[in-house]
């Protein structure tokens, strides 16, 4: 347990920003699951998370920034230090910026706060008639979790549109970094940490500029439209974590899970879905499944399917928190 000697709180207090102490974070998760954070603080402007996180790292207490809670396995025990809950979420379409010297690129930016709403940003874009984020409608999370690991469905991911993000680095200073900065690969980037996610004095996703292309209106809204539909076909309403695992090349995740029998599968609350496979549920909601519980389906999965098709599955979902195993998912 850290300790923050009262006094400290002057600043984020003359900022409107409140800090709290064991606050749970199971309601702000997808999978309702987790434990509290030590000190927590809700933040609604990209100001406000600049300065807050300056404060933190003055006082070297460390920060942990909690977007839509999708993908994210926070342990029972919580997470040590200060939970930042982004709900930085502002939105606009901006004109592509004149340059003096190389091409003119017409195509216009969307740009996005960090704690904005991936689908909603998606939706944006749709009604503007604009095409390269429809696969996001239906996608959890928010930009900055969508950044950092390359969220995608559908066939498309955010590499495919973002133009450069906003962050503020392990110095302090805020720095443009453009997408290719970020070494995309499948579901994954130089930002993601595969280990536990624990607060720590580390870069913050401020904002997102996407550079999209004008599409016919129509079109842009039936491709929207048919995501949308087969996300409500195909993907379970109750709790979830979202994909729990990336796809293996040239398989499915899901198709391998099924074909080992695992569909119904419990440990304790936490069940895999059976509707996709892919997809481990929390049908009692909060109260009901254990962060503990999650994890061990997650490892039960892991060796059932390598036992049966000699391929061991790689979590998408990252783990956060204090857990007793310092790597607990074996990749």
């Amino acid at each position: 347990m850290l300790k923050v000697k009262e006094h400290d709180f002057t600043i984020p207090t003359a900022l409107g920003i409140q800090i709290r102490q064991q606050v749970s974070l199971a309601p702000l998760t997808t999978m309702k699951v987790g434990g509290p954070a030590e000190y927590f603080a809700t933040v609604n402007t990209t100001d406000q998370l600049l300065k807050l996180v300056r404060w933190a790292r003055h006082i070297e207490l460390p920060y942990f920034i909690l977007g839509g809670g999708s993908n994210l396995l926070i342990s029972d025990q919580g997470i040590c230090g200060l939970v930042i809950y982004n709900r930085c979420r502002q939105v606009r379409l901006d004109a592509a910026p004149i340059r003096c010297i190389g091409p003119f690129d017409e195509r216009p930016y969307l740009f996005a706060e960090s704690g904005a709403a991936m689908a909603g940003v998606a939706r944006t874009s749709v009604r503007a008639g604009l095409t390269g984020l429809e696969w996001a409608v239906s996608v959890p999370g928010t930009v900055g979790g969508a950044v950092v690991g390359n969220a995608g469905a559908h066939g498309g991911e955010v590499k495919d549109t973002l133009e450069n993000a906003l962050l503020l680095d392990e110095q302090g200073d805020i720095q443009e970094y453009d997408a290719h900065n970020f070494h995309y690969t499948y579901r994954d980037s130089i930002l993601k940490q595969l280990r536990p996610l624990q607060a720590a004095l580390k870069p913050v996703v401020l904002s997102a500029n996407f550079r999209l292309n004008s599409g016919v209106q129509v079109e842009v809204n039936a491709r929207a439209e048919q995501f949308l539909r087969h996300r409500r076909q195909t993907q379970p309403v109750e709790p979830s974590l979202g994909s729990t695992f990336v796809n293996p090349p040239s398989d499915y995740a899901g198709r391998l899970i099924e074909a080992a029998g695992l569909k119904g599968t419990r440990i304790g609350g936490a069940e895999v879905s059976q509707l996709h496979a892919n997809f481990i549920v929390n049908p009692g909601g909060i109260g009901a499944a254990s962060a503990q519980d999650v994890l061990d389906l997650i490892q039960h999965i892991q060796t059932v399917v390598e036992e049966r098709f000699s391929l061991r599955l790689i979590p998408e979902v990252q783990l956060a928190g204090e857990w007793a195993l310092r790597t607990p998912i074996k990749q």
